[in-house]
């Protein structure tokens, strides 16, 4: 701690219920206090002839952190407002009604049970919040440096810096956008367009099958479909024919509907025709996929 940081001031509230409880809290109190807080314990700062009420007055007002120390003990004599944990309890309930913050009262739980019921430790305007517990001496070593953590306000763990937004599916790359002059193929016009993969189920739904919907309207980056191109040709008399070919297709993207690809293959009509060409760009729809690539 810099020489210059004030160390944090910690009232410890607790039941006078035994000496064993108390040689607890001191011990307690011993070990926060060589590590760095100030703890204001009344079996420390109480000489005989002098007021408990007061130094509980001053010290529950005064303090960054109240611990509270819950035993069953405890929670009964605050649910009765009885003795020193009661008029304690009486100061904090005030604090906290007064608009100071939750997280500076924090239940450490010595004995019985978090959840109501006659086993209960937790004094009812501490339940539903995050306590220490301290009831495992196994753990003791581990659950003080909870604690520690929390006065410090340094928890062990801390939320990584926020990334960027995510992608969903396939997101496009500036050269595979769809920019405002494309659209799919038109056969008059392109020389070539897709045949719908949906509209050819429906035709022969018995020996033509496509992937499912869920499966079409997924598509992300890097997938492999196959679709139905068409090409317009002209045959040896110079009039038109219709070809037919499917081929491979890597999706590189989308926009809206629209999703954008790359062809996989060399038409096998590629010496009829210079309109579609390997590495060329394709725009299409789920209603066009006939087929999808599986490793």
């Amino acid at each position: 701690m810099p020489e210059t940081e004030v160390p944090p001031k910690v009232f410890i509230s607790y039941s006078w219920e035994s000496d064993a409880h108390k040689s607890w809290v001191r011990s307690l109190a011993e070990r926060l206090t060589k590590n760095g807080v100030n703890v204001r314990l009344d079996q420390w700062h109480i000489a005989p002839g002098q007021s408990l009420t007061q130094f509980m007055e001053v010290e529950a007002q005064d303090c960054d952190f109240a611990l509270i120390i819950c035993t069953k003990d405890y929670s009964r004599k605050s649910l009765v407002r009885a003795g020193g944990v009661g008029y304690e309890q009486q100061i904090i309930t005030g604090r906290i009604a007064a608009g100071l913050e939750r997280e500076r009262f924090i239940p450490i739980i010595r004995d019985g049970e978090f959840t109501p019921g006659p086993d209960c430790s937790v004094p009812a305007q501490f339940l539903g919040i995050y306590a220490v517990d301290m009831r495992d001496e196994d753990k003791l070593d581990q659950r003080v440096e909870d604690l520690l953590r929390a006065i410090f306000r340094d928890p062990a763990l801390t939320q990584p810096p926020i990334g960027p937004r995510p992608t969903f599916g396939a997101v496009l790359a500036p050269e595979t956008a769809v920019r405002p002059n494309q659209r799919l193929a038109v056969l008059d016009i392109d020389g070539w367009h897709l045949l719908s993969g949906v509209a050819s189920n429906e035709r022969w739904p018995q020996t033509f099958h496509i992937p499912e919907d869920s499966e079409r309207y997924s598509l992300g980056l890097g997938d492999s479909v196959k679709l139905q191109f068409e090409f317009s040709l002209l045959d040896e008399n110079g009039d038109d024919e219709l070809f037919g070919e499917r081929m491979w297709v890597d999706v590189k993207g989308h926009s809206g509907p629209y999703l954008v690809g790359e062809l996989q293959n060399h038409p096998a009509c590629s010496d009829e025709q210079d309109r579609l060409k390997f590495g060329d760009v394709v725009i299409f729809l789920p209603e066009h996929v006939v087929d999808i690539w599986e490793d």
